[in-house]
């Protein structure tokens, strides 16, 4: 029997009955289920019927937190019940025999009752898009349950694994739950299939664990042993024979051994061929002599105990999970390395031995396996086996020696996890902090900061925000901070996104077929195996089957002869179940012929003279003349800046209904362009727009990534089968067929005076944009317009190119373009102020009026008061003093202090992509429907469009109702992005017509119209490229940001200390929503500068394609004290802020890059080193050189 993940409600892992004419048997489960809900027994056939929703399945790995329910057993010990948070998404339900589940959907409801901490999340306005919320409110509800009055330590360890990308929460509010009121939705997974009395069903439900005995008796529990162990990734079957052999007589059937048995992806791939050594099948029929149970068969039995998946894919093999017995081996003390920094999957596990020796110190004997994915690096013996002096800095001689065994040490490299170079530093570094303190009693103070942790602290912090006028009327909401008009939906779980709509009859699911080679042409494409197999109803989908435009002649929909990158789309499989059709896109066999050249780096692109468009250059001045006349200085240097993941926690997904006359569809779909959608999927499909209707709800994070391809594809299938499709990508199929934001590489000259002034600044950039063109002109254009930032130079050149390579397109992201051209510019000035002292900033920003490099007037008068704000807010000055002394007395941490300040453009360089339209119809009985173009990301729109109608039309929010957006009711709408969405939709609603309540029956009666429609014709803008000048954006939002950070030089690790932020948001429509968007963005901006590395394989494969390898920020990376400001009595035209905090994340950037230059300053290393964003813990521990890093890197340790 094949058992299911306990997945979200929603997720339909489980077959459901089709109602289409089959073409083969469905392979359905029968195993009968028992279960409890809601106070009523429940005997179902197959699992989740129910369908609660509010659990989200975003990652699949269990990196997010969004999936956490509460798993509740009885302890046969203390005869008690414990309570556990799991992530649902990796659990098996075999797991769950005896226990009771709860998902959000227990813990309280806005039909009902809600919980204290769901009330609090949200009318904290801890809410934006929220796809994770109802996780956080599980993580902290089981805290509750087990700890009712935690401590804030507590808090933060219960929430710390939760990841989103749109907004921070500052979490010590919750502390104040106290005489928690206990609701319930459990399922019973015990006694499965045994028939049971019928209950009487209770009024008050929350009496339910009284009710029905949910937990199995003591006497009938069994005692497991859990052993996690760690085999040579270059010989785990091998060791694993040799293992069982020896502890046969010992193993017992009680006993669990996991672990991370790998083998080398190099070895294996799947797409060519199934390798079943001798060694393999010696294991498994050791593991049938042993009598023992497999539980990985048992979740899937019909694949082969070691299970290879694809090299092309980037995936790794993994060794099934056995039951076996407790082994004593020896004592030793066990340290653990965490290199991947969500999962310990990848931990290098250090054994030692303590050898007591009087004279000679301490011989440790280290054995150190590391759970790799990739090749093996072997180490040189003769290398390894002399001592390696490991003494305090200052103290005489060799203070500790050690020896390392060559035989037991495996330390395995993969692009995906950091290099072999910081795993031996790490491994010295270590040995070297866990030295014992009684053998050195002279050891300086300053030296003792290496045995100190970053302590877990709870972040803290102010936002401040200007109040309304006096005069504004009490019912007037417009610029008061107003909950979120779902806050409370996304904190129950009762917020329906595009997954969460309930199965439409006769409904099939969609599955894609991607390349795995990044340039070749396709040969054949073999289906024989795909359509045999039980669920595929129709034939795999291909080019041939779009009756339309297949995509942009560069741009294809559907790969056609060739493909340009691993992951483009090549055919889509339809079937009666997700896992049926996923099932099919494994059987689909593609063949390739390889062809050249092959181009991944931006370097290799510049090479081939590779680029997708012409040059865009911005010049004013005479730069050439400058330099050689003007300057007392010239510094040169370049910049690189990594690409970004939208990490969305909503990944792609789509339904389409087709409708049984004139060609009519109907799209659900989780994007931010449904109009664009709507005109895709006509052409593609040949009939007329006004067939089509996009509904959009709500999404669950877009920051640009979710125009809707997937909808076009699965519309395309909806027309061919005549049955509603759905298509819901998991996260590994997001990120690698999706592109994301573009890396840049840079370069630059600067000239200035001695005194700071910048006379002359050249800048020359490139930007990764993927095997297709679609954005990349455009955040090319982007990227050179906004790189002065704020900064007035007279003689200025800016040239920036998109280069082609064989990687997915890149597109449009939170930002377009600014957060990675910007950072060049801020080099430069840091590069400045390292010769002449930190107030270089200061001196060569704009002053007056004045006009940018293509000639557009401003007037920096708000970015001025926010720098200063900024400095004072932060105690900008005295604080770098108490930096500066706490540097003097720390060798091994140093901290750091920066400050950044921002000029960032709002909108579109086009007038028509500024309009905006909005729909208002009043009903008899006094209630009002609101419809506008704009869509709900999280970021508030349809909470301030409410605000704004109801001053508008005099008519409380409370008789207000926004439904969704739809292209039927409000047509040919613009993308929602670049922080215009909320400003061009409010004006739309602006000039409706005010509403009387008491004269609306009489207008109806003289048959007076109660509809009305709002246009906004959109702001001038435009650019002349031909002439290097024009007004491209409508108006600038202005910021300024202080961050200090604390750097541990031995690991490359930071502890985020304080941050201060002032923006000038002008009169907020809502400032609870506005400050929550400039915490998300700059903590998104945080991630982009700091952890967030997109790693790929030598042949274009992404290996980070998960929470476990991209390190998306969480709520344990917030600053100790974050402080958060909007400018007062600002008298600046609306403004959007959803992007324009995401560069001041760099502070943060430079905070660091200010602590490394210290400690290099100290160590008598020249301070000049190459930017490389992200400052990841490898960069930074190798930018922090000393003798251990100097050690690993002239050894020449690697053969």
């Amino acid at each position: 029997m094949e058992w299911p993940l306990l997945t979200p409600g929603g997720r339909r892992l489980i077959p459901q009955t089709c109602t289409s004419p089959p073409q083969r048997k469905p392979s359905w489960l029968e195993t009968p289920w028992g279960g409890h809900y809601h106070g009523g027994n429940l005997f179902l056939d197959r699992p989740f019927p129910v369908r609660l929703t509010g659990t989200k399945y975003a990652c699949g790995r269990g990196g997010c937190g969004a999936c956490t329910v509460m798993v509740s057993k009885h302890d046969p010990v203390s005869r008690k019940i414990r309570h556990f948070s799991v992530t649902a998404c990796l659990v098996p339900i075999c797991s769950l025999y005896g226990a009771a589940v709860t998902t959000v959907e227990g813990v309280g409801s806005i039909k009902t009752r809600l919980h204290p901490v769901q009330e609090r999340i949200a009318k904290s306005h801890g809410t934006q898009c929220r796809f994770c919320t109802p996780g956080m409110v599980m993580s902290m509800y089981t805290l509750l349950r087990n700890l009712p009055q935690p401590s804030e330590e507590q808090l933060m360890g219960a929430l710390g694994g939760t990841s989103d990308m749109g907004k921070t929460l500052h979490p010590p509010e919750a502390r104040w739950e106290k005489d928690l009121q206990l609701k319930y939705t459990v399922m019973y997974w015990g006694d499965l299939g045994r028939k049971k009395k019928k209950q009487k069903k209770k009024e008050d439900w929350q009496q339910l664990l009284a009710q029905v005995p949910i937990f199995k008796k003591t006497e009938e529990e069994e005692e497991i042993t859990l052993i996690n162990f760690y085999a040579p990734n270059t010989g785990a079957p091998k060791f694993i024979k040799q293992l069982l052999t020896n502890l046969k007589e010992d193993i017992k059937n009680n006993t669990i051994i996991v672990g991370d048995l790998n083998t080398p992806l190099t070895s294996l791939d799947r797409s060519s061929r199934q390798k079943i050594n001798k060694e393999t099948v010696e294991v498994n029929e050791k593991l049938k002599q042993l009598d023992l149970i497999d539980v990985y068969r048992t979740l899937h039995p019909k694949t082969a105990e070691y299970t290879f998946f694809s090299n092309a894919h980037g995936t790794f093999s993994r060794i099934d999970h056995m039951l076996g017995n407790r082994v004593s081996l020896y004592k030793f003390k066990k340290i653990e390395i965490i290199t991947s920094i969500f999962s310990d999957h990848n931990a290098i596990k250090l054994e030692i031995n303590y050898k007591k020796k009087a004279e000679k110190g301490t011989k440790i004997s280290t054995s150190c396996a590391k759970g790799g994915r990739a090749r093996n690096v072997q180490i040189k013996s003769e290398i390894l086996g002399g001592d390696v002096d490991l003494g305090y800095p200052g103290q005489p001689g060799p203070a500790v020696s050690w020896t390392l065994c060559p035989s037991h040490f495996h330390i395995n490299h993969s692009p995906a996890q950091s290099s072999t170079n910081r795993h031996l530093c790490l491994i010295l570094d270590l040995n070297y902090v866990s030295q014992d303190g009684r053998h050195f009693p002279e050891i300086s103070d300053r030296f003792l900061s290496a045995l100190e942790d970053f302590p877990a602290t709870v972040p803290q912090g102010v936002q401040r925000y200007q109040s309304v006028d006096s005069h504004q009327a009490l019912q007037d909401p417009v610029g008061r901070p107003i909950m979120h008009l779902s806050g409370l939906k996304h904190a129950t779980g009762e917020a329906i996104f595009c997954d969460d709509i309930p199965t439409v009859d006769k409904e099939l699911f969609m599955a894609l077929v991607t390349s795995t080679r990044a340039h070749a042409k396709i040969i054949s494409v073999d289906l024989s195996k795909a359509l045999e197999l039980p669920g595929v109803v129709v034939d795999v989908i291909t080019a041939e089957d779009i009756p339309g435009t297949n995509g942009a002649e560069d741009d294809r929909l559907l790969a056609v002869d060739k493909v340009l990158c691993v992951g483009q789309i090549v055919c889509a499989v339809v079937a009666e179940t997700e896992a049926q059709a996923k099932r099919a896109v494994e059987e689909t066999k593609i063949a390739y012929e390889d062809l050249e050249p092959v181009i991944f780096t931006i370097e290799d692109a510049i090479k081939h003279s590779s680029f997708l468009c012409p040059e865009k250059k911005l010049e004013q001045g005479n730069v050439e003349k400058a330099f050689e006349e003007e300057v007392d200085q010239i510094v040169e240097g370049e910049v690189h800046v990594g690409g970004q993941e939208h990490f969305y926690m909503e990944t792609q997904r789509v339904l389409v209904i087709p409708k049984t006359e004139d060609k009519e569809l109907d799209i659900y779909v989780s994007t931010q362009d449904p109009a664009h959608v709507q005109k895709t999927v006509s052409s593609t499909l040949d009939i007329p727009i006004n067939r089509i209707t996009c509904h959009v709800k709500r999404v669950g994070g877009g920051f640009g990534g979710k125009v809707g391809r997937p909808a076009v594809l699965g519309a395309i299938a909806a027309v061919g089968t005549g049955y509603p499709i759905r298509l819901v990508l998991d996260r590994e199929d997001d990120m690698l067929i999706t592109g994301g934001r573009h890396p840049l590489f840079g370069k630059y000259k600067v000239g200035f005076m001695n005194s700071g002034r910048i006379r002359a600044l050249d800048i020359e950039c490139f930007i990764n944009g993927g095997c297709t063109l679609d954005d990349s002109e455009l955040v090319t254009e982007f990227l050179i317009l906004k790189m002065e930032n704020a900064y007035k130079i007279h003689n200025l050149r800016f040239r920036g190119r998109a280069c082609m390579t064989n990687l997915p397109s890149n597109t449009a992201f939170r930002g377009f373009g600014f957060p990675q051209g910007t950072l060049v510019t801020e080099s430069c000035i840091t590069a400045v102020a390292a010769k002449c002292g930190p107030s270089v900033r200061e001196k060569n920003m704009y002053k007056t009026v004045d006009k940018t490099i293509y000639k557009q007037a401003f007037n920096p008068e708000p970015l001025i008061r926010c720098w200063n704000e900024c400095l004072d807010k932060s105690s900008f000055h005295s604080r770098r003093m108490q930096v500066a002394e706490f540097n003097k007395k720390n060798y091994w941490r140093k901290r750091g202090l920066a400050v950044v300040p921002m000029k960032f453009s709002v909108g579109f360089a086009a007038t028509s992509f500024h309009q905006a339209a909005a729909l208002v119809h009043i009903y008899t009985d006094g209630s009002v429907l609101v419809t506008h173009g704009g869509n709900e990301l999280g970021q508030g729109i349809h909470t301030k469009m409410l605000q704004v109608a109801s001053r508008e039309l005099k008519v409380p929010t409370s008789h207000m109702h926004i439904c969704e957006t739809s292209t039927a009711t409000v047509p040919n709408t613009i993308a929602t992005a670049a922080s215009i969405g909320s400003d061009v939709n409010g004006r739309a609603v602006q000039v409706l017509p005010p509403v009387c309540l008491s004269w609306i029956e009489a207008a109806f009666e003289q048959r007076i119209s109660l509809s009305a429609t709002g246009y906004f014709r959109g702001y001038e803008a435009f650019m002349d490229w031909e002439k290097r000048e024009g007004d491209p954006f409508p108006y600038y939002v202005y910021g300024a940001a202080s961050s200090e950070v604390e750097v541990d030089c031995l690991t490359g690790a930071h502890k985020k200390i304080r941050t201060d932020i002032v923006m000038d948001a002008c009169c907020s429509l809502n400032p609870a929503i506005d400050i929550g968007q400039i915490e998300g963005s700059f903590t998104q901006g945080m991630g982009l500068y700091t952890t967030e590395e997109l790693k790929y394989s030598p042949e274009g494969v992404l290996y980070s394609r998960g929470p476990d390898d991209y390190k998306i920020p969480t709520i344990t990376d917030i600053p100790e004290e974050f402080n958060v400001s909007l400018l007062p009595s600002s008298q600046t035209p609306l403004t959007g802020l959803g992007e324009s905090g995401m560069f001041l994340g760099s502070s943060v950037f430079f905070a660091i890059a200010d602590a490394v230059a210290t400690a290099r300053r100290e160590r008598d290393i020249a301070e000049d080193f190459t930017v490389r964003s992200p400052a990841t813990p490898e960069r930074v521990r190798t930018a922090c050189a000393d003798r251990f890093t100097e050690m690993v890197r002239d050894s020449c340790l690697f053969s």
